[in-house]
């Protein structure tokens, strides 16, 4: 269901909509009008939810072939049940009125992310042709090709990530019992140019090849952040989906890693013979790159934040306390006095000390071994450093770090003038004493402050790495940091219970080959029998220690 601009329905639409659907909805605000229908988001009043309701034009609702086409595409959404793919609920039909509700996605479509943030890094793009490939891959199996695969038509949920297709209204069906069918095309060349394939745009038969071709010009402008095939007028457009070749999109993310080039090249090949056969094929390539790496498993995400604190907190208190131990050298103080001080920053830095090494210690406990754990802080530090690089491909970003740069000299140059004029301003009222005015302090604030600012903004850059990574890559990825979580792990039993079974970090998706078993499981699955026996051994004792008492 769109997302776009909520723009506001028309009174006669609404007015109709609510006549006749008012006893099972109660409509919010139109969410945007796709191809065949305009979007509302609604409340169903039996179920008491928030459901997105399409509804056909109320003027072409009375034309038999496109009534017929808009019936297809809720007869062949509404048997789908897929995770990637937005559910349809139910349809409501009038005489003068066609409509269906779908599920409410909480997220935005590809296009408004690609607009609001710019393009997708890596991970996401492999996320996005993973989640697709499965809901192409569960379409076709069942004989359906969707046949306007675009960013408009994928949505992203704001939550996890997670991309579902919608909007299956010119789809197809490919059995041949419907091969003769011409609800497909209604006067009109049915798709969307700019992601149409040569054989829909020259009106040949389609497949499956067919939205593998979208989805490859569909990942060109999530990582390009625009499209690839357009023109003045529909017709040039479809002449370059005929005739011109797709750039390849190294020519534009030259950080992609070469496999992923390799599958969105291979998607948009002309002869649909040199794409990839099946949408499984795609996913499967993927796979075999090793595109989708799995995430690092939160605990130990979090512990690479608290371990970063520490190296951050530890540097300061060691840096301060002798700067305050050569102070009060300098300045005669007494053993005590300087003692003190340092004291309190050490019981400080004990305090993180020990609460880093209980967080390690959760680690063991859960079941992560020494191994486990430095290979995800490495992967951690990996990931920071591919961000950079994601960052530095980005023009959007490199321009903004011109102009960030410009306003930093800026700063800096005013800063000079203002500190210099608030000098001259001074007025000396004894030997080493001056009295400022007014103004001059505002002056000299003000430029110190720039300054500061300034420095800043010079320093802190996105493409470069921060001090505190350096020290973490030192103090972590290091003997010292595997001495560490060695020693926070000593004599800890992980839990039998299942306290230290970990879910798998990649993404959850539907496979549609089915489910691979862990390779880390060693031991087999207990058998029924095995498990009855077990209980029958459990409540035998719990009787036993129930008569000791």
């Amino acid at each position: 269901m769109p997302t776009v601009t909520a723009a506001v329905p028309t009174t006669a639409t609404v007015d109709l909509i609510r006549s006749r659907l008012g006893d099972r909805y109660t409509l919010d605000r139109e969410l945007g009008r796709g191809g065949m229908g305009t979007v509302y988001l609604a409340r169903d009043l039996r179920l008491d939810r928030a459901v997105a309701l399409k509804v056909l034009p109320p003027e072409f609702a009375t034309q038999t072939a496109l009534r017929e086409r808009f019936l297809l595409e809720t007869r062949t959404a509404a048997k789908f049940s897929h995770p990637n793919i937005v559910p349809v609920y139910a349809v409501e039909e009038t005489e003068d009125l066609l409509a269906y509700t779908m599920g409410l996605v909480e997220g935005e479509t590809l296009t408004d992310r690609v607009q609001r943030v710019g393009p997708l890094t890596v991970r996401e793009i492999v996320r996005l042709l993973q989640d697709v490939g499965y809901a192409l891959a569960y379409a076709h199996g069942r004989g359906v090709v969707h046949r306007d695969i675009k960013p408009d038509n994928i949505m992203l949920e704001r939550a996890t990530g997670r991309a579902l297709v919608m909007d299956f209204g010119i789809s197809r069906s490919i059995m041949p019992a419907r091969t003769g069918s011409t609800l497909t095309r209604v006067g009109e060349v049915v798709g969307t140019p700019e992601y149409m394939s040569p054989e829909q745009a020259s009106g040949d038969h389609v497949d499956g090849r067919s939205d593998l071709y979208a989805l490859g010009l569909t990942a060109h402008f999530a990582a390009t952040g625009r499209m690839t095939m357009t023109a003045d007028t529909t017709q040039k457009i479809l002449v370059k989906q005929l005739t011109e070749l797709v750039p390849p999109i190294s020519q534009s993310r030259n950080d992609l890693p070469p496999a992923l080039s390799e599958a969105i090249d291979r998607c948009v090949q002309k002869d649909p013979e040199h794409r990839f056969a099946t949408a499984e094929e795609l996913v499967e390539a993927i796979d075999a790159g090793q595109l989708a790496e799995p995430e690092i498993p939160l605990p130990i995400r979090l512990f690479a934040g608290e371990a970063g604190t520490l190296s951050m907190v530890a540097i300061g208190i060691l840096l301060l306390s002798l700067y305050m131990i050569e102070s009060g050298l300098d300045n005669d103080l007494a053993g005590l006095d300087i003692i003190l001080p340092v004291v309190g920053l050490m019981a400080v830095l004990l305090t993180r000390v020990l609460t880093t090494l209980s967080e390690a210690r959760r680690l063991a406990i859960a079941g992560f071994s020494v191994d486990e754990v430095m290979a995800g802080l490495s992967r951690v530090v990996a990931e920071r450093a591919r961000r950079r690089e994601e960052l530095r491909a980005d023009a959007a970003v490199r321009r903004r770090r011109r102009n960030t740069l410009v306003w930093a000299l800026a700063m800096l140059g005013m800063a000079a003038p203002m500190i210099w004029a608030a000098f001259q301003m001074r007025v000396r009222v004894g030997p080493t004493s001056y009295q400022v005015s007014v103004p001059g302090i505002v002056l000299v604030t003000s430029g110190v402050a720039l300054i500061g600012i300034g420095t800043v903004l010079l320093i802190k850059s996105p493409f470069r790495m921060p001090v505190g990574e350096r020290f973490f890559r030192l103090a972590w990825l290091g003997p010292l940091g595997r001495l560490f979580v060695r020693f926070a792990g000593r004599r800890v039993r992980t839990s039998s219970t299942g306290a230290g079974v970990r879910l798998p970090s990649a993404p959850a998706m539907a496979s549609v080959s089915g489910v691979k078993r862990s390779a880390t499981t060693s031991a087999p699955a207990p058998q029924p029998g095995d498990r009855i026996g077990a209980l029958e051994t459990r409540v035998a004792e719990l009787e036993r220690w129930r008569e000791q008492r």
